[in-house]
Order: structure tokens, then C-alpha cells, then sequence
């Protein structure tokens, strides 16, 4: 059923290694996850439709939906919805208030989803006027099978569209130590893995590691540059989890349309 959600934790801080079977996931379906990346002015509220049938309730701009995360509103755990393998429409749209009709079709999209892997479609930028829309999505796999004891295992996704660089390139920064260099607008990172703990990137002081501080700067700056966004949570490092790390908004705006750089939870530990 398309709206089902599959919970892969019962706490915020365990979960098992099951195979999807056993959670009654049939082989004809998929397990899809949202990012809504895009950062409108006014941000209003948009529901997610899958083959025309509404599957989210009413989310605003950086929300992971069904799943969460870090940086982002809702939750923060590793959901996913059960959906049709193949060909999927998916749509976002502003809804009328008190009804269920579309009033605005912001996005509308056909993805594929080919077997029964986790994915996560990114949805970025923004509608501009009635003839003009801009907004993209990226439909990744992500990796989750078991992660070395110590490890965090990320992918990074990068959905700035405007910063001042070739391709909208940024560089990836974990306590200062350039983690990723020259992500274009929409790449998609590979997967890497990073110690926790006193032995994680930029750790100098063992006695009082600090908090993770994750930033994005323009690719190539210099480490001293002014970060385009940063976040610093211990949570953003927890053994044996795995992530996905997104930066989103318009680098120089404010208000909804700042900068983050935020984490979805793809696997807990």
C-alpha cells in the first residue's frame, strides 16, 4: 500500500538489521523517502502525492518526509514509505485550504524505482512564475547495510543552485578538515566513511573532543572563508549510523530562504 510507512526503529536510538521481509514489505515494492528542498519565500505548507494519491501530511520547506533528521523539522527516524516498483508520478503541490483539491502544482515529476532498495528523491529550487519553473529533483540509492564499529558512513548531496562557483560547487568541511571538495549543484557524493569520537576528522583535543561542526563553503575558498551555512550536533556522528547530508537554500539569502547544511537519517545503528 503506497501510503504505508515502514519504521525501521521502535526508539530513537536502535533498530535491527532485519531483511525488509520481515518489516511485510512485498518484492513488488519499493521503499522511498523525500527531501524537500525547495526554499520559497512564503514557504507554505505542500502535501506529496504518489500515482495521484496523497502519502505525507502537510510539510514545509527542509523536511525529510516519511523519515527525519538533523537540522530539519519532524523527526529523526529512518522512515520510509512502501511504494510501486517502476514507474512512480510523484507530485508536490500547495492544497486549497480545507479541501483536499490542488490549488498550486509546484513540481510533478515520473521516477523509477527499480528494486526494493531504500531511495531518497531531492526536490530543489523553486517555481519561478506560471511559465517558468525551475524545480529539479535526484533520485539516490542509498547504501545501508552494516557499518564498522567507530564508523559513520555519509553521502553528501549538494542542492544550492546560485553559489558563486563553477557548477555551484561547494567543499564539505567536518570540524574544519575539507571532508569533500568541488560537489556540483545537484552531484551526488560517493559514500565515505568517518571515524567517531576522539578519532573523528579535526579532533585535537582528546580529553574534550568537540561538538561535530559540519560547514559548506564555496569550492576552493579557503578554510578561513565564511561559511555558506554550519551545523555543529553530536548526533550528526553516532556509531554505526549511516546519513545523508544535504545543503540547501541560496547562498547570501535569509529568512526561508537561508542556507543549511542538514542531515537525513538513512540507517540507524
Amino acid at each position: 500500500m503506497i501510503g504505508s510507512i515502514v519504521l525501521f526503529s521502535c526508539t530513537k536510538n536502535s533498530v535491527t538489521n532485519a531483511p525488509y521481509s520481515t518489516y511485510g514489505i512485498a518484492t513488488d515494492q519499493g521503499l522511498l523517502k523525500f527531501i524537500y528542498a525547495s526554499a520559497y519565500t512564503a514557504n507554505s505548507t505542500v502535501r506529496l502525492k504518489i500515482n495521484g494519491e496523497t502519502v505525507s501530511s502537510a510539510i514545509t520547506s527542509r523536511s525529510p518526509f516519511p523519515g527525519g533528521g538533523f537540522n530539519t523539522p519532524g523527526s529523526n527516524f529512518p522512515l520510509y514509505l512502501s511504494v510501486p516498483q517502476g514507474n512512480d508520478t510523484v507530485t508536490v503541490s500547495i492544497v486549497k485550504a480545507g479541501t483536499s483539491i490542488d490549488s498550486i502544482v509546484l513540481y510533478s515529476t515520473i521516477i523509477n524505482i527499480p528494486d526494493n532498495s531504500p531511495y531518497t528523491l531531492h526536490i530543489t529550487d523553486t517555481l519561478i512564475n506560471s511559465t517558468t519553473n525551475k524545480t529539479t529533483s535526484i533520485l539516490v540509492k542509498n547504501l545501508i547495510n552494516d557499518v564498522d564499529s567507530g564508523f559513520c558512513r555519509y553521502h553528501f548531496v549538494n542542492l544550492i543552485p546560485n553559489v558563486s562557483t563553477p557548477n555551484a560547487a561547494v567543499d564539505l568541511y567536518l570540524n574544519n578538515v575539507k571532508i569533500l571538495s568541488n560537489i556540483a549543484y545537484k552531484q551526488v557524493s560517493d559514500t565515505f566513511s568517518l571515524r567517531t569520537g576522539i578519532n573523528a576528522p579535526g579532533v585535537v583535543d582528546t580529553a574534550s573532543p568537540p561538538t561535530p561542526t559540519w560547514a559548506i563553503r564555496p569550492a576552493g575558498a579557503a578554510d578561513t572563508t565564511k561559511a555558506i551555512a554550519s551545523y555543529a550536533s553530536t548526533n550528526t556522528m553516532t556509531n554505526g549510523r549511516v546519513y545523508t547530508i544535504f545543503s540547501m537554500g541560496y547562498e547570501g539569502a535569509v529568512g526561508t530562504r537561508l542556507p543549511y547544511v542538514s542531515f537525513t537519517l538513512d540507517k540507524n545503528q
